[in-house]
């Protein structure tokens, strides 16, 4: 199983204040070079596009939002793999669920289970599961699917960053406890902290977080699993 990941584009294309670290033909570029490889599964981890907040209700805007996140799928529409999008903070929530609106939460990928979670921030930004997304958790960590399974969202579990800007979410412990407590093996992936965080093992969950598209180098990630074994190569435009 060969897995892409791929996150935080923050595109602005035609949404007013054009991102030139990050234009339509670099996340072009970077969706070639991901077909390269292979993979079986593409991982988007939310920040395709950098949505003013401030203007979450304008019509204009969000015709021009939804514009851009068109152009990101664009981009890897063309692959033969399934791709999986998750929102991020920067991206307006009923857009992304317009666009993506065909794309399944729960699917199969070479016999493992990917699940995509749409989750938001609340007070003071830190992020929260909650409501159907914290019920779709607790469901996949207590049915008896026997597959393993693959967690995608934009919000890192672990590690956790303690100051400054709130990365993980507000109960990034329990989250994580919950993960550990249901015995199938686990990869869990997320965007967000533009920094990264590489591949590391909590028994038998593994927790990743991709280095931000947006700057340069740009990079993206491939994991590869085999049996029980997750390797990470790093690659750059």
């Amino acid at each position: 199983m060969k897995i892409a990941h791929i996150s935080d584009f923050h595109l602005r294309h035609h949404i007013e204040g054009d991102n030139i670290k990050c234009g339509p033909d670099l996340i072009s570029e970077g969706a070639r070079h991901i077909a390269a490889h292979s993979p079986d599964l593409v991982a988007v981890t939310g920040d395709l596009v950098d949505y003013p907040l401030d203007v979450l209700d304008d019509p204009d805007t969000i015709a021009l939002g939804e514009k851009d996140l068109h152009l990101v799928r664009e981009c890897f529409d063309s692959l033969s793999c399934p791709v999986a999008y998750v929102p991020g903070n920067h991206d307006h929530p009923a857009s992304f669920r317009r666009v993506f609106c065909d794309q399944p939460f729960d699917f199969d990928a070479q016999g493992f289970r990917v699940i995509t979670f749409f989750d938001k921030e609340g007070d003071h930004n830190v992020p929260q599961r909650v409501g159907a997304e914290r019920a779709r958790f607790q469901s996949v960590l207590s049915d008896g699917d026997p597959r393993p399974q693959i967690h995608l969202q934009h919000y890192m579990i672990f590690p956790e960053h303690s100051g400054g800007y709130p990365f993980n979410y507000g109960d990034a412990a329990e989250l994580k406890a919950a993960l550990l407590a249901d015995s199938r093996h686990k990869l869990v992936l997320s965007g967000h902290y533009h920094e990264g965080e590489d591949l590391m093992a909590e028994g038998h969950v593994c927790f990743a977080t991709a280095r931000a598209f947006r700057e340069p180098p740009h990079p993206f990630r491939v994991y590869e699993i085999a049996g029980m074994n997750i390797t990470q190569t790093e690659y750059t435009l």
